[in-house]
């Protein structure tokens, strides 16, 4: 056996203070390294690895052939430039609706549409929209459509109800898709008012899907329907505890119902105890926003008040602020909560609602006027073609019957551009311009900014109200020119 040959172990010398020269710095690095490796398996390099490198150097390389003048900087990798590599964003895989987890199984289709509706229910639920401050939107609407089948077969037919019927204005058209999750909620509906708990027959989602329910029937007229499911969901509030327990739930009103038909409201009818009606909101502290000097612009004198009802003066003082605080979140740029918001709208409406009057009185001019005024600022539906024709009625028949010399024409105009802007239609305000006309006369109303400034001395809100003021008395004036004379 031949004898192995030995192996040669170098020896390095160095001496003084001088660093050992590159080539000998290479060769003792090496050697370091074999012992520190030994027995280390090191991972391939991967070819990206190469790529990456040959890309560097062909970039790095046009860059600085790309400068006139350039020297070569390779010596000198701190003065190199870095490379930048585009970052490639994978395409979209499937739709916005394959992220959302959900309890039943339903056409990838019908979460998009509900998606697509709540993407701008803001703008369509509240005319105020720019002014309110809408916070936990998400959590409200659609994280319950992980948890609650009925809520969300509820969500899906409302949505493409929407864009069906409601948007087109065409209330008799249904699709296919909205009568299956429609009759597909009400079967739900059923078995777990049957069979499930309390907890589960009485919780928020429950009362929203029967609240959808109840306000298809009524834009589908039929008010009986309606009018079913809206006592099943007041017996649903009574067995949870009452209207209180539902304070987070901001679409638990049957207000457009009532004004529409004149039924009386399935909350807070019983005016005989004083707490039944929800509370008025402080708006003081956004009032002191205001300074003084605003406060006392959109302060009503008293002398067109004088002598009405003492509640009805309260809610008219209450509706006042409420406009001189959407006036000035307007032009300061801020915003309202929406507890705020819906805070004024139920404790004004539902205290109008139960007012009663005699038919031909100033006070119930006042009242019907305050609702219409609040039906422009509180409900959108005018906006898709619905009316509220027992407001109309009411209305009209209180106009015809009360003597209009018992109010101020200053009042009285404002109370005819009210009504015109808020719940006539064209055929009903045909009627009314003779009327307008008289008082414009009489207040010595030359021009459009005079009439605006008579107007925001009552309750106004600029942001909504302007354009369609300006139509009514626009119409008005044309209706003069045009009359025989």
């Amino acid at each position: 056996m031949a004898a192995s040959k030995p192996s040669e172990l170098p020896f390095l010398t160095t001496t003084g203070a001088e660093k050992p020269n590159p080539k000998l710095r290479k060769f003792i690095r090496s050697h370091v390294m074999l012992g520190k490796n030994r027995g280390k398996t090191l991972p391939p390099r991967k070819k990206i690895q190469k790529d990456v490198q040959s890309r560097s150097a062909s970039i790095s390389e046009a860059s600085s052939a790309s400068q006139p003048g350039s020297e070569d900087t390779s010596t000198s990798p701190a003065t190199a430039s870095q490379p930048i590599f585009p970052i490639a964003v994978p395409p979209k895989f499937g739709s916005d609706a394959s992220t959302i987890g959900i309890i039943d199984t339903v056409e990838p289709e019908a979460i998009e549409i509900v998606l697509r509706f709540s993407s701008i229910a803001k703008q369509i639920l509240f005319c105020l929209e720019s002014c309110i401050l809408f916070e936990r939107r998400a959590e409200e609407w659609i994280a319950p459509m992980a948890v609650d089948s009925a809520y969300l077969h509820s969500r899906i037919f409302s949505s493409q109800y929407f864009f069906d019927a409601i948007l087109p204005r065409k209330p008799s058209t249904s699709s296919a898709l909205t009568s299956s999750h429609y009759l597909k909620t009400i079967r739900l509906l059923r078995d777990r008012l049957e069979h499930d708990s309390d907890q589960v027959r009485l919780s928020n989602t429950t009362a929203a899907a029967v609240l959808s329910l109840a306000c298809h029937a009524h834009i589908a007229g039929d008010s009986k329907s309606a009018r079913h499911h809206l006592d099943g969901l007041r017996r649903i509030v009574n067995l949870r505890g009452g209207i209180a327990t539902f304070r987070e739930n901001s679409k638990l009103c049957d207000i457009g119902m009532v004004l529409h038909s004149g039924s009386k409201p399935a909350f807070f009818n019983n005016s005989s105890r004083a707490g039944n009606f929800p509370p008025y909101p402080n708006l003081t502290p956004f009032l002191e926003l205001r300074g003084h000097s605003a406060a006392d612009k959109y302060h009503t004198p008293a002398i067109y008040l004088d002598g009405i009802d003492k509640e009805l003066a309260q809610t008219w003082r209450v509706i006042s602020e409420f406009c001189a605080v959407i006036n000035f979140a307007v032009q300061s740029e801020q915003r309202i909560s929406t507890e705020t918001f819906l805070d004024t709208m139920a404790s004004v409406i539902y205290r109008l609602l139960d007012m009663r009057f005699d038919a031909n009185s100033k006070n119930e001019a006042i009242r019907l006027s305050l609702l219409a005024f609040s039906s422009s600022i509180f409900l959108h539906w005018k906006r898709f073609g619905m009316s509220y024709p027992h407001l109309v009625s009411v209305y009209k028949d209180c106009l015809a019957r009360m003597t209009l010399s018992e109010i101020p024409p200053q009042l009285l105009l404002w109370i005819l551009v009210v009504g015109a802007i808020s719940i006539l239609d064209a055929a009903n305000i045909e009627w009314l311009n003779p009327v307008l006309l008289t008082n414009i006369d009489i207040c010595e109303i030359e021009s459009w900014n005079t009439m605006q400034d008579l107007l925001k001395s009552f309750i106004w809100i600029g942001l909504i109200h302007d354009k369609p003021g300006k139509e009514v008395f626009d119409t008005a004036l044309s209706y003069r020119r045009n009359s025989p004379p």
